[in-house]
């Protein structure tokens, strides 16, 4: 691509009957003024586009990287989930086990206390049958040795014999 400096520098050789030199000289030089001008757009344009580029190379780096970032989240969470999915479903497993060992405690317990219960149950029936019996025994204790005639004509008598009572 040729530079203003080559066409300021560029020199016609002339001919027999050429073009006007004063008509070619302004041409050129009014020519190197807009071919510098384009020439100095196209740098200015080529260095723009050189920087957008870096930009756009930039921009997709970075759009890879969150792109792979998002993945990567999206991957953690997924495994998060299933982690606390799977630790959710061990605790509820635990929790079910330990509800069925209480409940087993608790029928154990119920039926160490029904067993504690019939067995004072029975001890109450038969204590309550040996104080029925004692007691018949003392009121037949009572009414073979006591007898209140003797006792009553006694104590009129002034002796108190009927005070002393004799025991079979």
């Amino acid at each position: 691509m040729l530079t203003p400096v080559d066409l300021e520098t560029t020199v016609f050789q002339r001919g027999f009957r050429g073009y006007q030199v004063r008509e070619v000289q302004d041409f050129m030089l009014h020519m190197t003024k807009d071919y510098e001008h384009l020439y100095r757009s196209h740098i200015e344009l080529t260095e723009k586009l050189e920087a957008c580029e870096a930009k756009l190379a930039t921009y997709q780096r970075t759009e890879e990287m969150l792109h792979n970032a998002l993945v990567l989240a999206e991957q953690t969470a997924e495994e998060v989930r299933g982690t606390a999915q799977k630790r959710a479903e061990i605790i509820l497993c635990e929790a079910e086990n330990r509800a069925e060992q209480v409940r087993v405690r608790v029928k154990e317990e119920i039926r160490s206390e029904l067993e504690r219960l019939a067995s004072l149950k029975q001890r109450s029936e038969f204590l309550r049958l040996q104080f029925k019996n004692y007691l018949t025994g003392l009121a037949e204790l009572a009414d073979q040795q006591l007898d209140t005639s003797a006792v009553w004509e006694g104590l009129f008598r002034g002796d108190g014999e009927g005070q002393k009572q004799e025991q079979p």
